[in-house]
């Protein structure tokens, strides 16, 4: 089994899960401790760990290309084997579990550290809106807390037909969350008319910019990533020069067990983008974005969650 796609996460959760269920969770961790909780992480790492061959493969490349430069190298401590292949499928086990422990309302069990959020916070201020390009790296459900903390109004947008029941789900959760979903069509203008209006009233858009879609109709555009030519989604960074608003880089990553550390970078402010030039500007908004996101995955070479065939076989 792949890692699935955050709105998968989410819609199956919606549909099927239990608020209950998720607040015995919470429970579990609050009361027990993480002593108890790690025997429920461990064990589901090691049931993914044996049961999913593509996870592990997908695994074992992404940490191939990591460990082909030095600093890669230096980060995972030498070639990449079968423990570093289970550690990162681990690190993805303690993500899931903290999701849904936040998401049971075990949020007070966590501590959260804030790293350069001065320009997100300005334009919060100001009555600016503007784009938060992710990734899978790290926990992209922990954003939720920097929205909560600061007032930010947050539209979440998904390659998904269930926004309706995903948002009600959340309202139920947490009557006080700030974080809405928004269904995603790169094809559909309407989408850019939602995310524009997101945006005038002062708003927050967020997309995972790192991953094509499956079927989805969308523009690709090339760049290098870890060494290896790789093809990413070039819509989520055209938004910034069409809406001619703010775009930064917006990660939350773990730095120890119960303490998250989210990550804001200010990558592009330009307004009034002339037509002929939004496809540079776009392209050039993906190259300081991935550099950053190599950055990270060089710092925290386990958090990249990425569990399918992300490059071609050659």
């Amino acid at each position: 089994m792949s890692e699935p796609a955050p709105s998968t996460i989410w819609s199956t959760v919606a549909e099927r899960g239990s608020i209950g269920a998720l607040r015995f969770l919470a429970w579990f961790h609050n009361t027990l401790g993480q002593r108890a909780s790690w025997i429920l992480i461990y064990g589901a790492a090691v049931y993914f760990y044996l049961r999913t061959g593509v996870a592990r493969a997908a695994s074992r490349q992404y940490l191939e290309a990591l460990a082909a430069s030095p600093e890669g190298r230096a980060a995972l401590g030498g070639p990449p084997t079968r423990l570093s292949v289970f550690r990162h499928i681990l690190e993805f086990s303690i993500n899931i579990f903290d999701r849904v422990v936040v998401w049971g309302g075990g949020i007070d069990a966590y501590r959260f550290t804030h790293d350069e959020s001065g320009k997100l916070f300005s334009a919060a201020r100001t009555g600016r809106g503007g784009i938060l390009l992710s990734a899978h790296l790290g926990s992209f459900d922990m954003l939720r807390v920097l929205s909560d903390e600061y007032g930010l109004v947050v539209n979440v947008l998904m390659y998904t037909d269930n926004a309706e029941r995903i948002n009600r789900f959340f309202e139920k959760l947490d009557p006080r969350s700030t974080v809405r979903v928004i269904p995603l069509d790169p094809s559909s203008m309407r989408t850019t008319f939602t995310i524009r209006s997101c945006i005038e009233r002062g708003e927050f858009v967020a997309v995972l910019a790192d991953r094509l879609s499956p079927g989805a109709r969308e523009r690709v555009a090339q760049t290098t990533f870890l060494g290896r030519p790789t093809a990413f989604p070039l819509s989520p960074f055209l938004l910034g020069g069409v809406l001619g608003c703010p775009v930064f880089v917006a990660l939350c990553v773990r730095e120890g067990r119960s303490h998250y550390r989210t990550l804001l970078r200010s990558i592009g402010d330009r307004s009034g983008v002339p037509r002929a030039e939004r496809e540079k500007y776009g392209q050039d908004l993906l190259e300081r974005y991935v550099a950053i996101l190599q950055e990270h995955c060089i710092r925290t070479p386990y958090q990249w969650f990425n569990f399918y065939p992300f490059w071609p076989k050659a």
